[in-house]
């Protein structure tokens, strides 16, 4: 089924474009300034900056599994993969032919024990 709607335009003016390109989009923007009950004024600006910053400092460890990760070869990943997953996160391996040849075991870390989750 077809349906075909005629509408009038308010302005007879032939439109370039189906959707409007406003220029508002070159104003710049302004942080809003909301009254607050509190007796300290926050810049939520400065905090969200921090945050970014954070986020991009990240954890040294982190990058150095992601460079390891990214660098590995197919067979690294692999075992990285199924090393992590099939332990419960406890065990990170790079090497396949030890993490191939079956299931990895839990080893939780010194005076932890592994306590299974059920719902």
């Amino acid at each position: 089924m077809k349906i075909e709607v005629c509408v009038r335009k308010q302005t007879e003016i032939r439109w370039t474009q189906l959707e409007d390109v406003s220029t508002t989009d070159s104003v710049s923007k302004v942080a809003h300034s909301y009254p607050s009950s509190s007796k300290v004024a926050h810049d939520w600006n400065k905090l969200e900056k921090e945050a970014a910053e954070l986020e991009d400092d990240g954890d040294p460890l982190n990058k150095l599994f992601q460079s390891i990760y990214r660098d590995a070869s197919d067979e690294t990943r692999r075992a990285m993969i199924k090393s992590f997953t099939e332990s419960g996160g406890t065990v990170l391996s790079t090497n396949w032919d030890e993490v191939g040849k079956g299931k990895v075991e839990m080893k939780p870390p010194d005076g932890m024990e592994y306590k299974k989750y059920e719902l």
